[in-house]
């Protein structure tokens, strides 16, 4: 379905600001001629369809390895020696690295989408159009542009932004950058447009609405320290009663809950259009093809030892352990088709992926002919959604904000890890995620530094940790103490094959300038401004 549509608009020339393999995916020319956009946004049905190519194919390249590879591996929470994410584990990234290109492309190419989408509508949508599925549209658009925007600016800081490709198509080789205060700007008010227009209860058709965008807002006001503003929209998704936590955290991860009660936003894949059209995460993190009964499963990201400690200081953590990630013996009765009979797959007391005696669980969902998965498995594409937000992820949202609001941290000042908090309504927030997977509940209080390692035992593998650890220290900082003490200290070796095996001890020291990634150097030779001071936006 998804792919017809992307195909569909493609070849309508409605997204035609897309170049698969262009530099400067935001300046693509639009086409010349637009006949065919200017007769297609007549119906609710044609305007709600414009925008399902938002979530799928053009986030591929930051989900296929780079997202994982910033946010796990730079995180601390992964191990990988592939030659092409290895050095993001030791933050020695350079400008010429092919993934940090997918970084920078991929979520422009949603901008790109984004851009095309708001222009064409804006030209093209008659008067007889249903005016709410118009204003969904664009509120779906900017949706996404904004979220786009928010991957952008937490990897590499200060970045351009573009409203119009068509005012700067004849001098893009000296568009700046803006900085990042601007860029959360641009981001808020793209939010709050979607919000007070996008559909509500919609989710459950893959697109994100009002209540996503909310969802969104209280994130993105956490990362700006605006703690008020956090609560404000958290408690709006909270009380909307739209999404709730799913009983079985496991679950979650599966193919057949796409789009549950908990998924707030997700990257949507199909498992039958191939490369690009499908997650290809459990291609990459399955220990073996036994799992994915296809040729791939190369156990090409371990969780890293320093990940396994701190589920081990969670403590009786191991219903989320056991959805997170593989150890010796671990049995999962619904990867059945390439299990040893009767029952499931057990992990081999010899496994081993990337050094770490362990292997990843989390989105590896098994064979297309295992029971949650419909058929819906090919090689390098599964159709299980990526998150970009969860509902465990408003309730952590709501209890940190309440933690800010009543320490009165102020923005550019990190939170003390010791500091306490003893908010009846922060630790009811906190206690619903940890009773779903048997967790004891608080005891009436509990400090900063409980409250990141809760985030970290639940979001561990899914694009979060790294960017938690670079907001530690304040909004909009280049000074990181909090966050490089932890990184400093973080076991980032590797397990001998000795019995019982001894460890291979690895840290990687970071620097402050490392908390942001290189512009890629194919961008900053198209356009050298990008490598120069920002320039402040000029907000229309």
């Amino acid at each position: 379905m998804m792919k017809k549509h992307i195909k569909y608009l493609i070849g309508m020339s409605v997204l035609g600001v897309i170049s698969a393999g262009c530099n400067k995916d935001f300046f693509n020319r639009p086409p010349e001629a637009g006949v065919v956009a200017s007769t297609y946004y007549q119906t609710a049905s044609q305007l709600n369809a414009s925008t399902e190519g938002l979530y799928g194919s053009p986030w591929f390249g930051w989900n296929n390895k780079v997202g994982w590879a910033i946010t796990e591996m730079s995180g601390g929470n992964g191990i990988s020696y592939s030659s092409d994410v290895s050095a993001f584990e030791s933050f020695a990234v350079p400008n010429t690295n092919s993934e940090l290109l997918a970084a920078w492309d991929s979520p422009f190419t949603v901008v790109a989408q984004s851009n095309a989408l708001i222009n064409n509508i804006g030209a093209n949508t008659p008067a007889s159009a249903p005016a709410a599925a118009k204003n969904n549209a664009l509120g779906e658009a900017r949706l996404m542009r904004g979220v786009a925007y928010f991957y952008l600016v937490r990897t590499f800081g200060n970045v351009p932004l573009i409203e119009n490709p068509l005012n700067d198509i004849n001098n893009f080789q000296t568009i700046p950058t803006n900085p990042v205060s601007d860029v959360y700007k641009f981001i808020v008010r793209d939010l709050l447009f979607a919000e007070a227009n996008c559909y509500t209860n919609n989710t459950a058709s893959g697109h994100g609405d009002s209540g996503s965008a909310s969802a969104m807002l209280a994130k993105v006001y956490l990362y700006m320290q605006d703690y008020a503003d956090a609560r404000k929209e958290a408690e709006k998704v909270i009380n909307s009663g739209e999404f709730a936590l799913l009983p079985n955290f496991e679950d979650v991860f599966t193919i057949s809950h796409n789009n549950s009660k908990e998924s707030i936003l997700a990257m949507q894949w199909i498992s039958t259009g191939g490369y690009d059209f499908g997650n290809s995460i459990q291609a990459s993190w399955a220990f073996s093809s036994q799992i994915t009964q296809t040729t791939d499963g190369y156990g090409e990201l371990g969780p890293s030892i320093d990940l396994q400690n701190a589920f081990a200081a969670e403590g009786g953590d191991t219903t989320r352990r056991h959805g997170t990630y593989m150890i010796h013996g671990s049995l999962y009765p619904e990867l059945t088709e390439g299990g040893v009979a009767p029952g499931g797959y057990r992990f081999p007391s010899s496994g081993n992926a990337q050094g770490t005696d362990a292997a990843c669980k989390k989105y590896v969902v098994g064979a297309a002919g295992d029971p949650d998965n419909s058929g819906k498995i090919a090689a390098q594409a599964a159709a299980n959604n990526t998150y970009i937000i969860r509902y465990a992820d408003v309730l952590l949202i709501d209890a940190e904000a309440i933690m800010g609001q009543t320490l009165g941290t102020q923005p550019g000042t990190g939170i003390d890890t010791n500091a306490t908090c003893t908010d009846a309504t922060a630790i009811a927030d906190i206690d619903q995620v940890r009773a779903r997977v048997g967790v004891p509940a608080l005891r009436g209080t509990f400090t900063y530094k409980q409250l990141m390692l809760e985030r970290r035992c639940e979001f561990a593998l899914e694009q979060d940790y790294w960017f938690d650890l670079g907001r530690m220290d304040g909004y909009n900082v280049t000074h990181h103490p909090i966050a490089t003490n932890i990184i400093n200290n973080q076991q980032r070796g590797t397990f001998s094959n000795d019995t019982p095996p001894v460890i291979y001890s690895a840290h990687y020291p970071i620097t402050d300038s490392k908390f942001v990634f290189p512009v890629p150097v194919i961008e900053s030779t198209a356009d050298p401004e990008l490598l120069k001071a920002p320039v402040s936006y000029v907000f229309k």
